[in-house]
């Protein structure tokens, strides 16, 4: 079975006076876990997807590029909000007689 990282949860955080969602490879209950264990101005590091393509800013789906994985250190009370992301739909051709094969 192969190991695919792929974001599971977007986390928003607030960053001054805009929010901005960060993508973890992390579930839901692995966050929650973090967070139980950690005070509020303690700092929880998560593996996040950037975008090489556009600065290392942040990235999200539909951006147009695949996603670069790093350690983002965000402060517990900034966090707002956790949303589960739906697994990806993947379908492979492992047809060998074929040149064309789907991803």
């Amino acid at each position: 079975m192969m190991n695919i990282k792929y974001p599971k949860t977007e986390i928003m955080i607030v960053l001054g006076s805009k929010v901005y969602p960060l993508y973890t490879s992390l579930s839901v209950n692995e966050v929650h876990d973090f967070m139980r264990a950690a005070h509020r101005e303690d700092f929880l590091i998560f593996p996040t997807a950037i975008n090489k393509e556009h600065g290392n800013g942040l990235w999200y789906p539909g951006c147009g590029s695949d996603p670069i994985w790093t350690d983002w250190e965000v402060k517990k009370n900034a966090i707002k909000s956790i949303i589960k992301l739906p697994e990806p739909k993947v379908r492979i051709d492992y047809n060998v007689d074929s040149d064309n094969y789907e991803f």
